[in-house]
């Protein structure tokens, strides 16, 4: 049991507790990720999130958890509610994760070693690519609007509003708008910033089943790469970033025992230059000059979905509200959770989301005060939206 001798004075407004006596108290800076870009891919089957380096494609080390895995949400969510694991991507100071069968996407903090589950949005229907744009966090649905959608919201989950579009699987921002992966019409399509439908923009390829878009740098320019899924042409699409123009299509084969890989779902650029490719049975990465794919990440009963690049290094204690601030709002949030002491949780007895405990203990207590103390005096952190 606490004692009020123990904790904040609540009767203290957050706007009183100013950060000049935080830092008299607390000198020690908020601990945070090195700065190194990984990858995440979704093992669906497995129920996890598995990590790679971006520079390379090794599978992560993390003390006390097998190679490459960063996330089991069994640790949270009973397993036999777990869905299709689409897409795992950044949100600032979180990775929000879609889980499309069961129509929710699950919130988490973007810690590499101990990441805490922050809770769930369950208001976008069949939810596929997730990410950002103009400080937005935008959500690929296939059940929203009249034939599908994206759904926006700020970075702490509240709804924006939507934008139609063509049954999209991912987004991504270029130029002056987006595109979106319409697997309805197999193609891309092209929108202004305010969601207006401008053109076809992939009409010149073959491209089949588009279901991820990424970009990558060559020495010629900026390519938008597309991971096309169905037969008879699977591969990764390529496209000039400023014309559309079609350069080419790298094929995406994997030879495993008893299996030939051919369709990709991912995909992701790696430090190599190689292109990362996610498929069933696993996670590989192909040379776009020899089309030879390697293994990064296999076995029994895989499949693998959408690739991700992230950096741990955004992560920011204490933002509660993932607004890339740690002030009176989120001190405000603290302390309600703060009184409350234990953290929610759902009726099959894992936790629903708790942002305030900062230690994952099940507990907002002194121990989550002192560690939030400690950011609300850095007040910036180290990503902007």
């Amino acid at each position: 049991m606490r004692h009020a001798a123990h904790r904040p004075d609540r009767s203290l407004h957050a706007t009183m507790l100013t950060r000049a006596s935080i830092f008299a108290t607390l000198h020690l800076a908020a601990t945070t990720a090195a700065a190194t870009p990984y990858v995440l891919v979704p093992d669906t089957s497995n129920g996890i999130i598995t990590a790679f380096r971006q520079s390379n494609g090794a599978q992560i080390l993390v003390e006390n958890k097998p190679p490459g895995l960063w996330l089991d949400l069994a640790m949270f969510i009973d397993s036999g509610s777990l869905g299709i694991l689409r897409h795992a991507a950044q949100v600032g100071s979180e990775i929000w994760i879609s889980d499309q069968l069961n129509g929710i996407v699950h919130r988490v903090s973007a810690e590499f070693e101990t990441p805490r589950y922050l809770g769930f949005i369950d208001s976008v229907p069949n939810p596929r690519g997730v990410g950002t744009s103009n400080a937005e966090a935008w959500i690929a649905s296939g059940s929203i609007g009249p034939s599908g959608g994206l759904a926006r919201f700020t970075f702490n989950g509240q709804p924006l509003g939507s934008f139609d579009a063509d049954d999209p699987f991912d987004f991504m921002p270029l130029g002056t708008g987006f595109l979106t992966a319409n697997i309805f019409n197999n193609r891309l399509d092209f929108f202004s910033a305010a969601g207006v439908f401008q053109n076809v923009w992939s009409a010149t390829s073959t491209l089949d089943f588009p279901l991820q878009i990424t970009s990558r740098t060559t020495g010629s320019g900026t390519e938008i790469v597309v991971a096309g899924n169905a037969d008879p042409q699977p591969g990764l699409y390529r496209f000039d970033a400023a014309s559309g123009a079609f350069l080419g299509r790298t094929l995406t084969i994997a030879f495993l025992p008893f299996i030939t890989v051919t369709q990709p779902r991912g995909t992701a650029v790696l430090g190599t230059g190689e292109l990362l490719w996610s498929s069933t049975q696993g996670v590989f990465a192909v040379n776009p000059g020899t089309g030879i794919s390697r293994t990064l990440y296999t076995g029994e009963n895989f499949v693998c979905n959408m690739a991700d690049t992230v950096d741990f290094s955004w992560f920011c204690q204490g933002d509660l509200n993932n607004d890339a601030f740690v002030d009176d709002s989120d001190f405000s949030a603290f302390a309600i959770a703060y009184d409350l002491l234990l953290c929610p949780q759902l009726s099959n007895g894992f936790p629903a989301g708790c942002p305030a405990d900062l230690n994952g203990d099940g507990f907002v207590d002194d121990a989550d005060f002192t560690y939030f103390a400690r950011a609300y005096d850095k007040l910036l952190c180290p990503l902007s939206p």
